[in-house]
């Protein structure tokens, strides 16, 4: 893998390349992996995009993020499980300051989630997984999912981003990685949440249909500007992070941001 910016270069460290402005500060990042034509799946899911850097960024994202934030449809459709960090990956978590555990975080109004999955009953102490939802979702569900996870009211009829946020926060988990799915990423690209989009572009043209990173109802009033901070390469594949400027104003219908 080499750099293209800011510094040309070979055999890049991945790890230093993400860290940097990262580590120190903290923040929100998004991490998508789309076809060079748009789509954010193929075959139904993010995996038919995968390449082999994309898996290593992928891999290196979550070393350096204290919480890996994700909306119901994503946790859904990948098959999420509660994460287990490897001697070696702790090892990498160390030399970056973070801990050796990473919980995970589902944004969520309706609260579809198995309380008896993986993903609650699997976690090592100190990782309790965490569920982010509002005042409007189901009180017997919220009940349920509080015997096995933190469950935390973001907001009245939906999951606000900014709230949602400062919860992680609260709790110690500045750096904050989110997996998707698109539509929580336009909650919280517009409710000026993000702070960072790492994308990885693979080289493939999936064609018409599949969907695109940010979807949803609610109309922004312009496009949201973004900076180019870094960008490798690998058979191909560009993988970029821009970094966000500002918040984004939104107008017309709103969806709860984790389904």
């Amino acid at each position: 893998m080499r750099a293209l910016l800011p510094e040309p270069a070979d055999d890049v460290d991945v790890h230093a390349f993400y860290a940097t402005d990262w580590v120190d500060t903290g923040g929100l990042r998004v991490n998508f992996v789309a076809s060079a034509d748009g789509a954010a799946q193929a075959d139904g899911r993010s995996k038919g995009l995968q390449t082999s850097g994309d898996n290593r960024i992928f891999a290196a994202l979550r070393d350096l993020a204290d919480v890996v934030m994700a909306g119901l449809g994503t946790v859904t459709i990948e098959g999420y499980r509660a994460i287990r960090v490897s001697p070696r990956r702790a090892a990498i978590r160390r030399e970056h300051g973070l801990r050796d555990v990473l919980p995970t975080a589902v944004v969520t109004r309706s609260l579809r989630l198995d309380a008896g999955s993986s993903l609650f009953t699997d976690v090592v102490p100190d990782a309790r997984t965490i569920v982010l939802t509002c005042e409007a979702a189901p009180v017997d569900r919220r009940r349920a999912l509080a015997e096995v996870a933190d469950v935390v009211l973001c907001g009245d009829r939906e999951v606000d981003a900014a709230l949602a946020r400062a919860a992680l926060e609260e709790r110690g988990l500045t750096r904050i990685l989110s997996e998707g799915g698109p539509n929580a990423f336009a909650h919280l690209a517009a409710g000026g949440a993000v702070d960072e989009l790492c994308l990885s572009v693979t080289p493939l043209l999936v064609g018409p249909g599949p969907t695109r990173i940010i979807v949803g109802d609610a109309e922004w009033d312009a496009p949201a500007a973004l900076e180019l901070a870094g960008l490798l390469e690998e058979d191909g594949a560009l993988f970029a992070r821009y970094r966000m400027r500002g918040t984004i104003a939104s107008s017309g219908p709103r969806e709860s941001m984790g389904g």
